[in-house]
């Protein structure tokens, strides 16, 4: 059975009047094709649809997530 090995970086980052917490997936091993090393999965919401995003460090994609959900 085939795995993929993920690496779990978190960031707590304020926007607005709330913390959000945005957990940045680091891809180790296994057979998943990501575009970037590290990615991060924004759930829709109310006002926006789903988004992933990918980056080549976990602060970059962390800092474009953080971007996105101001938005």
């Amino acid at each position: 059975m085939p795995f993929v090995l993920i690496k779990e970086h978190r960031y707590t980052v304020q926007i607005g009047g709330e913390k959000q917490l945005l957990r940045v997936e680091e891809f180790l091993a296994g057979p998943a094709i990501w575009r970037d090393k590290f990615r991060l999965y924004i759930p829709a919401d109310g006002n926006r649809m789903p988004e992933t995003i990918y980056g080549t460090s976990a602060d970059e994609v962390a800092e474009k997530g953080a971007a996105f959900m101001t938005r």
